[in-house]
């Protein structure tokens, strides 16, 4: 099985994206060629993040030197002309993958769709398809679907749930993209802006596995918690949220960084909180 790979997550490229203090550049173009230039070859998107697709377009000349591989996801309501739209946006005929965003059962249960991404290959505007989900079942029906070539979900140490339930069950050239790692920024140095839920365990869980993080001699959480997405079983590419070089810095540590041992992810075992709700990012409550 291949290591997994780092890949950009674009959305905080947008204004107003990260908690706190928000630390995201002017122009993003400079971080974006600093991903490339350091080896992050595989980049997620959406006409949803700002103007992000337009500004992939003007960079292409680079992205095609990278070999970059560009994941565009369009959502429900924009199918399926928005495919096309995304991708001339891009300056695109073509992409490595085209994603159905957030999409949920029903949407994914009509035929149309299915007929829609039949037609995404066989005219070779992408070379895979599939969809980002939240949750097992619905990771698991794009799975199984003859569409279902890719399939986003979120995974971090707190809740690892989804793929180490789908991810035994992957098909030849199946793959599974994580995103979320960072857990909204939870496992952060700036964990504390996070608005996440209420709940008495949230503070003593994330400052002991800070306190674990500089044992092991990671620079900090936000490190150790990237690391573990990459060396965990049936991950394709990991997606990291960078708005800055120092964010860029960490995730490339964190690549550079020895694996996990078996007894460090045995340790972090006891962290795996999927049952409690704080842990699933699609029921915090959202923002007035």
């Amino acid at each position: 099985m291949s290591p997994a790979r780092l890949g950009l997550g674009t959305a905080p490229f947008m204004a107003g994206y990260s908690w706190g203090d928000d630390p995201r550049a002017t122009d993003p173009a400079p971080l974006l060629e600093a991903c490339l230039d350091g080896g992050i070859h595989y980049v997620d998107t959406s006409g949803h993040y700002g103007d992000v697709e337009t500004l992939l377009g003007r960079l292409r000349p680079k992205l095609h030197r990278h070999a970059a591989r560009l994941c565009v996801k369009v959502a429900m309501f924009d199918w399926p002309h928005g495919v096309d739209e995304a991708l001339e946006r891009l300056g695109e005929s073509t992409v490595d993958t085209v994603m159905v965003h957030s999409a949920n059962a029903r949407f994914m249960r009509e035929p149309q769709l299915a007929d829609a991404m039949h037609g995404i290959t066989t005219r070779r505007r992408a070379a895979r398809t599939g969809a980002s989900t939240y949750g097992v079942d619905d990771a698991s029906y794009v799975l199984a679907q003859p569409w279902g070539d890719a399939v986003q979900v979120e995974h971090s140490l707190l809740n690892p749930s989804v793929v180490r339930a789908v991810g035994p069950h992957l098909r030849s050239g199946q793959e599974i993209v994580v995103r979320s790692v960072l857990c909204r920024g939870l496992l952060t140095a700036r964990w504390r802006d996070v608005p996440a839920p209420g709940d008495a365990t949230i503070s003593p869980t994330i400052e002991r596995l800070a306190a674990l993080a500089a044992a092991w001699g990671f620079a900090d959480l936000a490190e150790l918690a990237i690391r573990f997405a990459l060396d965990t079983p049936h991950v394709g590419v990991v997606l990291v949220g960078l708005a800055s070089i120092a964010e860029l810095h960490t995730a490339l540590a964190a690549a550079g960084h020895a694996p996990l041992t078996a007894a460090q992810l045995d340790a972090l075992g006891e962290f795996d909180l999927s049952s409690a709700d704080w842990t699933h990012l699609e029921r915090w409550p959202v923002p007035a």
